[in-house]
């Protein structure tokens, strides 16, 4: 009697862990300098890995990349990576042999931007004399 009770738990477990597999989606495509990657609710550590298997990327880190990510992504695979480690701290080193990565540690809900992009339409400051003097003598552009 106990195994019936405990018969739907398990068929629900099962059901429920086929399920979240099923749905996370790693696709790779193209070469290293025209990378084209398709991806589904994946963790950021099966995303690398499939790059890791197709491209020459060696990636470490010193913690888990369970975070799961959804997206299409294209580029330059440097960049690429470096757009699905936006949110770690990492180190990356482009090399003839290929791509280097070491990630140290996710930043977390309290990080800041270090840069933001500036639309070319914005107004520019006026020149200091420094600079206008510079800029008169054909070293600033």
């Amino acid at each position: 009697m106990r195994q019936l009770l405990f018969l739907p738990v398990i068929v629900s477990a099962i059901v429920l862990a086929s399920g979240r597999t099923a749905s996370s989606e790693v696709k790779v495509a193209g070469r290293s300098d025209a990378v084209h990657l398709e991806v589904h609710e994946a963790s950021l550590h099966d995303v690398l890995a499939a790059l890791q298997e197709r491209f020459n990327l060696r990636y470490r880190t010193v913690g888990a990349l369970e975070v799961q990510m959804t997206g299409v992504f294209d580029g330059p695979l440097r960049r690429v990576v470096a757009r699905l480690l936006s949110g770690h701290d990492y180190a990356m080193q482009v090399t003839a042999d290929g791509v280097d990565v070491l990630v140290l540690a996710s930043q977390g809900p309290s990080a800041t931007v270090v840069a933001a992009v500036t639309p070319a339409s914005a107004a520019r400051p006026p020149l200091t004399a420094a600079e206008l003097k510079h800029y008169e003598s054909g070293h600033l552009r």
